[in-house]
């Protein structure tokens, strides 16, 4: 693990979705008060952007897969530890997962909403049945768990000025 991306690194811990749409709410009312920041490379509209991406890719599907080496690693490695709090920072997305990748300019808005879209999708009887494009064949609990690491991931580097 990189220890310059986990310096200033700070992750969660989710056990639901309901524990995810709490922390929604710590951000948005983090970015009223002026006291939202970010310790890493993404602003916070990116960061929900990019997490709300790959739930709308698990509940639409998703455009590509990734090449049959890291599928298998993903499969048989990274897949039977879904739930264990794995994912560290440090790993950087080919050009070619586009598709999941922010925006360069989003507002902490504006990914709120996104983020909130597919929780309200999810709550409201959604599955989220689509194969991953690195562990394969998921099912919605597998799903669930793999989301709440990502955010833990990702939200570790949002600050809400109360820490």
């Amino acid at each position: 693990m990189n220890k310059e991306y986990t310096k200033n690194w700070n992750p969660r811990d989710y056990r639901t979705l309901d524990d995810l749409g709490s922390e929604i709410d710590r951000i948005e009312a983090a970015a009223h008060a002026g006291t939202l920041e970010v310790t890493g490379n993404w602003s916070p509209g990116q960061i929900l952007q990019h997490t709300a991406k790959i739930f709308d890719g698990a509940l639409d599907g998703f455009e590509a897969r990734a090449p049959l080496p890291i599928r298998l690693v993903g499969r048989f490695v990274f897949k039977p530890k879904l739930g264990k709090s794995n994912m560290k920072p440090g790993i950087k997305l080919p050009k070619k997962a586009v598709s999941v990748l922010p925006a360069d300019a989003v507002s902490t808005e504006e990914g709120i909403r996104h983020m909130r879209g597919v929780l309200g999708r999810i709550q409201g009887g959604e599955k989220m049945l689509h194969d991953s494009p690195v562990l394969g064949k998921m099912t919605h609990e597998q799903w669930v768990l793999m989301h709440l690491d990502h955010c833990r991931l990702h939200f570790g580097f949002l600050q809400y000025g109360e820490e």
